[in-house]
């Protein structure tokens, strides 16, 4: 499948510009208020000195989601939007919890544990009643032991993390854990285990069944000119749920009853960063995400474009703003015409989707922050039947985020 390479071409075009007209210096550290993702860096040089700490983060977000997804059947038959003139689930999810850190040293500057315990629930609002059962309570307990054998050396780290989610509609009850050990950022390694309550019961999803996987992840950091930072991640990871799904869903991807569902996946980024007079911050990335499945209809290829601006308007305050365009490309599945037939010849199933995304941060003092999310989706699909117009969606969500720092 090809795509079109112009947004890219514009995008190298404008980086060049700023580059050319703004020759400043990249701030060897990048400040949290620039918000997610522009701050992680690759420490260059350890902290002077460690030492215990606890903080107490509680927080409240209340969320207007037009498009609530919570396991969408592989077959739009036995979808409850298949088919309905307003597809979309909408509906407030209001969220209450707390994060509780400590971060204990046991060897200054070598040995340190990290612990937090996250609890949080959710409450849904929607028309008529119909999302009540997705009310839920969520436990996480994360642990973290990171040994520094030489003070110019990157932490080799040992974690374990646990979420159980419990909602009113108990098919989505489970538990996920997650072992992980890292080099740094430099090279890491995730054993997830995802476990349902009921094992027994056939289910019409593959996201409601349970799965075992191993990813291993490896980043690049290098600076550009002593003007920009370029950051690299390629991601291999192996999945293989578990069996008990009905025998509609086994007829659609075409497994055998009792056979495997195995998946490879491999992802990979490039984003190049660059600040401009200390307040101003640009990040372009190229992402690439490929999975190959032994059921053809799960084998699909997406690529996304992005451009990330961030805006530090003073310690604390900033803004940020993310356009990004995503091709899908779906390898087993054909496109069917309006009476439900694959069609000869058409190619196959792919989608396309804009998005913009734009936060704004207010920190009022050291103890309390505001933060108002705004995600606009759009995503066209090539298919043909109307018992498919659901793919074809308009997805807005607004979060607005009262949190604490104590």
């Amino acid at each position: 499948m090809k795509y079109p390479a112009s947004p890219i071409v514009i995008g190298i075009v404008v980086y060049t510009m700023l580059v050319l007209f703004f020759n400043q210096p990249i701030s060897a550290q990048i400040q949290d208020q620039f918000g997610q993702d522009l701050q992680q860096l690759l420490p260059l040089t350890p902290p002077k000195k460690d030492t215990a700490k606890l903080s107490i983060d509680p927080y409240s977000t209340n969320t207007f989601n037009n498009h609530i997804e919570l396991g969408l059947s592989v077959d739009p038959y036995t979808s409850s939007l298949a088919g309905q003139e307003s597809p979309q689930l909408q509906g407030i999810i209001n969220r209450l919890g707390v994060n509780i850190q400590g971060d204990l040293p046991i060897v200054d500057k070598k040995l340190m544990i990290k612990l937090s315990y996250s609890p949080q629930y959710e409450n849904y609002n929607g028309a008529e009643g119909k999302l009540d059962e997705f009310d839920a309570f969520t436990d996480n307990s994360f642990t973290e032991v990171s040994y520094r054998p030489f003070s110019n050396s990157p932490e080799i780290a040992l974690s374990h993390n646990i979420k159980r989610l419990k909602r009113i509609l108990p098919v989505y009850n489970n538990t996920d854990r997650l072992i992980g050990l890292r080099f740094g950022r430099i090279i890491e390694y995730n054993l997830r285990i995802h476990r349902f309550d009921d094992v027994t019961e056939l289910k019409e999803d593959f996201l409601l069944i349970g799965s075992t996987s191993h990813k291993g992840t490896t980043r690049l950091q290098f600076g550009l000119l002593n003007q920009m930072v370029g950051k690299m991640e390629y991601s291999i990871e192996n999945a293989q749920y578990q069996t008990n799904l009905n025998n509609l869903i086994l007829g659609i991807s075409g497994l055998e009853d009792g056979e495997i569902r195995s998946d490879w996946r491999h992802g990979g980024s490039i984003k190049l960063l660059q600040t401009i007079a200390e307040r101003l911050v640009f990040q372009e990335e190229f992402n690439l995400f490929l999975n190959h499945s032994n059921v053809d209809f799960f084998n699909f290829q997406s690529t996304e474009i992005a451009l990330s601006t961030f805006y530090k308007i003073d310690t604390g305050n900033w803004f940020r703003i993310r356009l990004s365009r995503l091709w899908v490309g779906f390898e087993g599945r054909g496109i069917r015409d309006a009476e439900g037939a694959i069609m000869e010849n058409a190619g196959n199933r792919s989608d396309k989707q804009f998005s913009v995304n734009t936060q704004v941060n207010w920190q009022f003092n050291d103890y309390l922050s505001f933060n108002l999310d705004y995600k606009y989706t759009y995503n066209d699909s090539n298919q043909i039947d109307p018992l498919y117009s659901f793919l074809d969606y308009q997805h807005n969500i607004f979060s607005a985020t009262l949190r604490g720092s104590y």
